[in-house]
């Protein structure tokens, strides 16, 4: 079995894809134009901006793993948690921009943060023992 024959298909990816960008772009274009920034609508922005990051950076997180993944490919769930991480990341540039304590060396500080979190994450992912199904035909 072939590193492409273990990776998920897209197709698992394709409706949380039109589902989260969906109501995270079309909801955060009605907020912005519709609503006064008070205190409602403005956590409504950061969870409509969770989802609609999230949305469109699974195509990418998606293809990024495809193209560069390892033999042993991630699953559905870690790509999944990928694209939630680019998600909280412009959830937290939002936050501190609306702050302004945001700076060029904290949003690459938290970037890296991210990384590195991802990043051990996925060695303890790959650090696990599995069962490897051997086939024994020739």
């Amino acid at each position: 079995m072939t590193r492409n024959e273990q990776f998920p298909p897209f197709s698992l990816f394709f409706i949380p894809f039109v589902l989260f960008s969906g109501l995270g772009v079309g909801g955060l274009v009605l907020l912005i134009t519709q609503t006064l920034p008070t205190l409602f609508p403005r956590w409504l922005f950061f969870f409509l901006g969770t989802l609609g990051v999230t949305g469109l950076v699974l195509p990418v997180v998606y293809f990024l793993n495809r193209r560069f993944s390892s033999p042993n490919p991630p699953s559905t769930g870690t790509i999944l948690r990928e694209a939630l991480w680019a998600g909280i990341l412009f959830d937290l540039l939002a936050w501190l921009q609306l702050e302004r304590v945001l700076t060029l060396t904290l949003g690459m500080i938290l970037c890296l943060g991210i990384f590195i979190l991802e990043f051990s994450l996925r060695l303890i992912e790959r650090a696990q023992w599995r069962i490897h199904k051997i086939s024994h035909e020739s």
